[in-house]
């Protein structure tokens, strides 16, 4: 038997005192690991949320320090907000805090108004909302002067350019009888109180005074503008501030409602002619029950004009619970954003046109065909889907952008400079960044 040198001794001896003490150590257990892991993972998830919730009411607060309406500042500070400070604050809201709820909540205040008949008659009249064609383009210009107008300063020449083209579309209608002042006042309030609305039912906070105050002191600017008429239809005829006229106005709204939604066939043509507008994306085997989400969303009495049925249990179920698990999971598991949401671009200094950088609908109005927009992720799925991506039928789409005489039905464009440069002129007389009350 070989014999062990002795240099090898001290090695043997490391290596039994090694054997002897794993012997000894406890056994693994897949509890303990668990545990282990808890020690980090709890806190960790903790923290997190508590860094969402103060980094999520961030934004608000310096927002009310920018402006000068810090949390608590009164009514009396409120009723010196000016349209300036009050479109700002809406930029903000747009970009930054709710820019899908805030998109979707005017697209359903546009949608209701179909639902009074005197509007939905005009509208049948002018086939700018039945004909499959027109009614495409008369979407994506709606929304694109609304734009204009709610994301430039009021005394922009892009915001005067807007309002002066949307009043020039209506001059027509107005001068006709065919659209009265109560329609457009109606009109008016529902962008006044959907917004709010949508962001008390379904967003991740309510809006606060100054922002409830800014709607007001922005909407009553632009009604102004327009030359709509309040006396002997509000309840008062001056008013304190922002938060003021958009009561009395929403209080005005509710009677006319009551006065002229009811169940009318003139009104179930428009709401079958945008049901499909709206559930476009949606698979064939998932649109009935996308309309009657749709349903769920505009309320009783908007349906009920609008001649649809009811919508089922399931649908209502599928719509708050989403809705609802989307406000606790903005809340308190995902942070702010990082980019602004923005739907425009800048006017091309050489042409003047100006592109739009998202459709507002189903198809690629306005929209500069990049490679990125044509051959990127999301127009690889358009394509396959079989919808339409920028660049395609240039002359229905118009991918080189628009000019402010482009916007409206087909038979009117290059129409109205004249008019329009006259409105500029007047409304920038009457210094519209101030406060309208």
């Amino acid at each position: 038997m070989d014999t062990v040198s002795a240099s090898a001794l001290p090695h043997l001896s490391a290596l039994s005192d090694l054997l002897t003490n794993a012997t000894s150590l406890p056994s693994f257990t897949p509890l303990a690991s668990a545990s282990s892991w808890k020690a980090y993972i709890v806190p960790a998830a903790l923290g997190y949320v508590l860094l969402c919730r103060a980094l999520r009411y961030r934004g608000e607060r310096n927002l009310r320090r920018d402006m000068g309406f810090p949390a608590g500042c009164g009514r009396d500070a409120l009723s010196h907000m000016t349209n300036d400070q009050a479109q700002q604050i809406i930029k903000y809201l747009s970009a930054w805090e709710f820019p899908e709820l805030q998109f979707t909540s005017l697209q359903f205040g546009l949608f209701k108004t179909y639902a009074v008949e005197s509007i939905s008659r005009l509208l049948l009249a002018t086939r700018n909302l039945t004909d499959p064609v027109k009614s495409l383009k008369r979407y994506e210009d709606t929304a694109a002067i609304i734009s204009e107008f709610m994301n430039n300063s009021p005394s922009s020449e892009r915001a005067l350019h807007a309002i002066a083209r949307m009043n020039f579309l209506h001059s027509k209608y107005r001068q006709e009888g065919t659209i009265s002042n109560e329609d457009l006042l109606y009109t008016l309030s529902v962008f006044v109180m959907e917004p709010p609305r949508f962001m008390r039912l379904y967003e991740w906070r309510h809006l606060n005074e100054m922002e409830y105050c800014a709607y007001g002191v922005f909407w009553k600017a632009l009604g102004d503008a327009m030359g709509i008429e309040y006396k002997g239809r509000l309840a008062h005829e001056t008013w304190r501030d922002g938060i003021e006229w958009a009561d009395d106005l929403t209080a005005w709204a509710k009677r006319y409602e009551a006065d002229n939604m009811k169940p009318s066939t003139v009104a179930h043509k428009p709401a079958v002619a945008l049901l499909p507008i709206i559930t476009y994306w949606l698979p064939w085997f998932m649109k009935p029950f996308g309309e009657e989400i749709v349903c769920v969303l505009m309320g009783d009495r908007v349906r009920e004009a609008f001649m649809l049925p009811e919508p089922g249990i399931a649908a209502a179920a599928t719509v708050y619970t989403v809705l609802a698990l989307r406000r606790l999971y903005l809340r308190y598991l995902a942070l702010p954003r990082f980019f602004k949401r923005t739907h425009l671009g800048d006017a091309d200094p050489k042409t003047g046109r100006i592109h739009s950088r998202m459709p507002y609908g189903n198809y690629p109005f306005y929209i500069k065909p990049t490679l990125w927009n044509r051959w990127g992720p999301k127009a690889w799925a358009v394509r396959m889907y079989g919808g339409k991506i920028p660049g395609d039928s240039p002359e229905e789409f118009m991918p080189q952008g628009y000019l402010w005489t482009d916007l409206g039905p087909r038979n009117r464009m290059g129409l109205g400079m004249e008019e329009m440069n006259a409105d500029v002129k007047r409304m920038g007389a009457n210094s519209r960044g101030g406060c309208p009350f």
